[in-house]
């Protein structure tokens, strides 16, 4: 179960916004949103309220198609508690999933795989400060689906247990729950809240809670906190997904349509916010592993706003402010004498507590003064000369292109994705008391007010949040503690506010360079495949073009194109070198652009581009999304980067400057160590992978890759895929006035056996171990073991459905028998580009008195699989989300960029695709045992312990 309160606290002072705190006061939540708005609602979307108060938003979708998805949402979070039972609600969400009236403990998760429900994909929960929301993604809405997981959803609302000894056997869980995410980052943003929201009760609340209260909680006080929470008028629910909104809303009725609670819901009570803090005060967080940051902010009360048109405009025109400011930050981080590496604004609250506008710098341990000039001046430089009509012009382009491309795909909104979706959208909404409007109306109400946006209303929004910059708050994170902190913050602003600041500087062309590149390319070959759809071309220059048509992201396009041979070729096995050359294509922009002007010009086209090649990478990758009328934009633009890549050495010095901040910290926790040090280790020592010290990237030579990465994208075969709403005689007329236009390429990708050969080392039986500079609670076991490479598919789908079992089995055993890990992590590599390389790993975040007999579970439980003690059910339980999930994941356009990716140079994908559905059917309980028995010797494996550093 996850806790996204964790990611929201990671993201900063502006991440979380909720309803205000009132001074013990009763906060009940008033009715939907949109009937207090003068904001027109979706109508997709169907609103109501059953006579027991239980509301609830229905909406039809049908993408994927057969898919469903249900929330529950109680409004009761963490600030809901009392003290001493910090911690609580999270607790208690855990225990849904723990024994209910009619759902034996441990069988949930059970139910739910044979229905074809991933745990932890399809079946989670969150907490926030202010609710708790069950989450199910269903596989299909098949009647025993759709009824099993309302069944659910009720018993979770009205039934739990609550059983002494399972919460008993859950609090071992929690407590590494609680290790796990107790990271430096998450260190750093508590400090920032107690400086900011000192006495809110923000920081005590937080729902993770604390260790003495979990330790401390008993079965008694969740059943009290269950009993005076968990009413029907708290209880909102959500149902998207492909079955009749008259079909949802029965069965909401049906399931939730009878609860009835004794009494009135105990009051919501809130503690008050913070008065404003002292002007001019100062804080620092400091830790030796953390990364120097400033952030120089204003504070205002937190002001209840209804979300209404007038509120809109009003928060348009902070965030055009705010672009404006982070395209200047930027543009001044890009300079090779820049006194900082980056940086970023904002605007926002802290949980309802108090309303922030800020700015947060990153530079060198010890840069403080020079990050505090940067931020006062340039807050200062906006407050007093405001903005041009040019760098409106940008943004405003910008947020009109995501307006017209959310309203071109209205129709093919995903009804559920791991980072979103429009279910989640509508909890979150309720959540905040904001309206959902339709695409198109959001676009029509933009397009209503743009024209009262001028530099001269920017101007005002932005000064009035800014108000009281000159008694501006500073915190600082730093390795050293900074002594005298408070004198030489205020030395150090008064210096900067004696300097004058000058307007913006007026802006330079915005004209792309690369829009024509010879003659279209002629078409030497062209054929249909009439099983999936697609279209393969040659142009005569060997340039190679797949094509599919299809609706899943309505005027959306995708382009993916394969240039050359990747890191493959690096005329070094030198992870240094591969850095610095990606971050010459990452940052070097064109030859005719650097990074701030392509960023400029490009603004409003709503493009998506990223290139990118990995240290196991055959190819460079060249990839972009783009509405549909903007394709020759984005092709004119990837085939910029296939031609003339700036590769400036500025982009290669700036990243070594970045490299140098980052790399003190490389050790701050242990999942940083593994990435440095495990990936060399399972192969056997190739150079290629992990990292070395600080001196390999400094010393990477600038010419070198230059020379290296500026032949491979002009010279290497290019293999180009365009998948989306576009005519595939137009992406074709395209793709040959762009890269079909090129000079002569190579057909095929240049091969290298020996970069190819990787070797798994000789397993070991003592621990191999590495130490972190994190907490001293925290410590990490991984356990590798070599299995099949990826050459032939149908071993890698059998590896596949051997992973999800034994994740299952790791859960079972690790998690909830013995409760010493919150989330055992199960990992498969298995690359067709390395023959004779795989393998499969357990990674689990323990404490390090727990590991030797957490290793001695794994060790028993692999011993058990390679003898092949699996069950018909467990291996149901681990192919049936695997097979539920095929069709629906064919819905999207990422899938098929993978199908089609090679299907003219190697045509795995395509191969993969055609007997995907056959070959899983096929996988049979005795294959699984065989595979186990071959993969899972314990001779054979690789231990690996990450323990904190020794204590002196």
């Amino acid at each position: 179960m996850s806790t996204p309160h964790t990611l929201a606290l990671l993201l900063g002072l502006t991440a979380l916004s909720a309803p205000a705190l009132a001074d013990t006061a009763t906060v009940e939540r008033p009715g939907f949103a949109h009937l207090n708005s003068d904001l027109p609602a979706d109508p997709r979307i169907i609103y109501g309220e059953l006579d027991n108060g239980v509301r609830y938003a229905v909406m039809e979708n049908d993408n994927p198609s057969g898919t469903a998805s249900i929330r529950l949402r109680i409004a009761a979070g963490s600030l809901s508690e009392s003290d001493g039972e910090e911690g609580l609600v999270h607790y208690l969400e855990h225990m849904a999933f723990n024994g209910s009236e009619n759902v034996p403990e441990g069988e949930m998760v059970r139910m739910l795989e044979r229905l074809g429900l991933a745990f932890g994909a399809d079946t989670n929960a969150h907490v926030s400060f202010d609710e708790t929301v069950y989450k199910l993604n269903l596989p299909n809405v098949e009647p025993e689906v759709v009824e099993t997981a309302f069944m659910l959803m009720r018993e979770t609302a009205s039934n739990l247990t609550l059983d002494p000894e399972a919460v008993e056997r859950e609090r071992g869980v929690i407590l590494s729950e609680m290790r796990t995410r107790n990271t430096l980052r998450y260190r750093r943003t508590l400090a920032q809240w107690r400086f900011f929201a000192p006495d809110s009760g923000v920081v005590e609340r937080v729902p993770i809670g604390t260790i003495e209260s979990i330790e401390s909680l008993r079965s008694e006080q969740f059943r009290a906190f269950y009993e005076a929470h968990y009413h029907p008028q708290r209880a909102f629910v959500v149902v998207v997904g492909d079955l009749p909104a008259e079909e949802a809303i029965a069965q909401i009725e049906t399931w939730f349509g009878d609860w009835r609670s004794d009494g009135e819901p105990t009051p919501v009570v809130r503690r008050a916010g913070p008065a404003r803090l002292t002007p001019d005060a100062v804080g620092q967080f400091v830790d030796p592993d953390v990364m120097h940051t400033l952030t120089y902010a204003v504070q205002h009360p937190f002001v209840e706003r209804q979300d209404s048109s007038a509120e809109r405009y009003e928060s348009l025109l902070r965030i055009i402010a705010r672009e404006v400011l982070n395209e200047r930050f930027f543009t001044l981080s890009e300079a090779a004498d820049s006194p900082f590496l980056g940086g970023s604004a904002g605007f926002g609250s802290i949980v309802g507590a108090v309303e922030t506008a800020s700015v947060r710098l990153r530079g060198d341990q010890g840069a403080w003064p020079e990050l505090a000039v940067v931020a006062e001046q340039e807050v200062r430089r906006a407050y007093e000369h405001g903005f041009t009509q040019s760098e409106l012009d940008r943004v405003i382009r910008r947020i009109r292109a995501r307006y017209e491309s959310r309203a071109q795909a209205a129709d093919s909104v995903v009804t559920h994705e791991p980072f979103g979706g429009i279910t989640d959208r509508i909890v979150s909404a309720y959540d905040g008391d904001r309206v959902i409007v339709h695409p198109n109306d959001e676009l029509a109400w933009f397009e209503a007010v743009v024209g009262r946006v001028t530099p001269a209303a920017v101007h005002t929004a932005f000064r009035d949040r800014w108000a009281g910059h000159d008694d501006a708050l500073v915190f600082i994170t730093t390795a050293t503690e900074i002594e005298n902190l408070d004198a030489q913050v205020a030395d150090a602003l008064e210096d900067s506010r004696s300097v004058a600041v000058s307007p913006p500087d007026a802006d330079g062309p915005d004209v792309f360079a690369y829009t024509a590149f010879g003659e279209p390319g002629g078409i030497v070959a062209d054929r249909q495949l009439d099983d999936v759809g697609a279209r393969l071309v040659r142009f005569e220059n060997n340039v190679r073009l797949n094509v599919l048509q299809t609706d899943y992201e309505e005027g959306r396009v995708n382009v993916f194109a394969r240039v050359g041979d990747g890191a493959l070729s690096l005329p070094e096995k030198d992870e240094g070198l591969r850095r610095l050359a990606l971050n010459l294509l990452l940052r070097g922009g064109l030859e005719a652009h650097d990074a701030v002007e392509l960023r400029r010009i490009l603004a409003g086209k709503d493009l998506f581009w990223r290139t990118f090649f990995a240290e196991d990478s055959s190819y460079i990758d060249l990839r972009g999304a783009a509405p549909r009328e903007n394709l020759p934009d984005l092709l004119n633009l990837l085939t910029a980067y296939a031609t003339a890549p700036g590769l400036r050495e500025v982009a290669g010095e700036r990243y070594k400057d970045r490299i140098r901040a980052w790399h003190p910290t490389h050790d701050a926790s242990a999942v940083s160590v593994a990435e440095r040090y495990i990936p060399r280790l399972i192969r056997s020592g190739d150079t290629r992978f992990g990292f070395d010290d600080l001196d390999n990237f400094i010393d990477a030579d600038h010419a070198t890759a230059q020379t290296w990465i500026r032949g491979q994208l002009t010279e290497g075969a290019i293999e180009i895929t365009v998948v989306g709403d576009i005519d595939p005689d137009q992406a074709i007329a395209e793709v040959a006035r762009t890269f079909g236009a090129l000079p002569e390429r190579p057909l095929q990708r240049t091969d290298y056996p020996e970069r190819r050969e990787i070797r798994f080392p000789d397993g070991q039986a003592e621990l191999v171990t590495y130490r972190h500079s994190g907490e001293a609670d925290q410590a990490m076991l991984r356990v590798y073991w070599p299995s099949p490479d990826g050459v032939d598919v149908q071993t890698q789908r059998q590896m596949r459905v051997l992973r999800s079992l034994f994740r299952s089995r790791m859960v079972e055993e690790i998690r909830e028998r013995s409760g010493a890990a919150y989330s055992p992590g199960v990992g498969l590599h298995s690359e067709p580009d390395f023959p004779g390389f795989g393998y499969i790993f357990v990674t689990l975040d323990l404490t390090p008195e727990a590991l030797p007999g957490v290793l001695e579970q794994v060790e028993a439980t692999t011993a058990q699989l390679q003898a092949g003690e699996i069950s018909q059910d467990q291996f149901d339980r681990a192919i049936q989300p695997i097979l539920d999930d095929l069709q629906s994941s064919t819905e999207s356009n990422r899938y098929w960029d993978r199908v089609l990716a090679d299907a003219q140079s190697d045509a795995r994908g395509l191969a993969a695709h055609r007997t995907r559905e056959a070959g899983y059917a096929a996988i049979t309980l005795e294959e699984i045992r065989e595979l186990a028995a071959l993969v899972f010797n314990n001779d054979n494996a690789v231990r690996i312990a990450i323990l904190p550093e020794e204590q002196s």
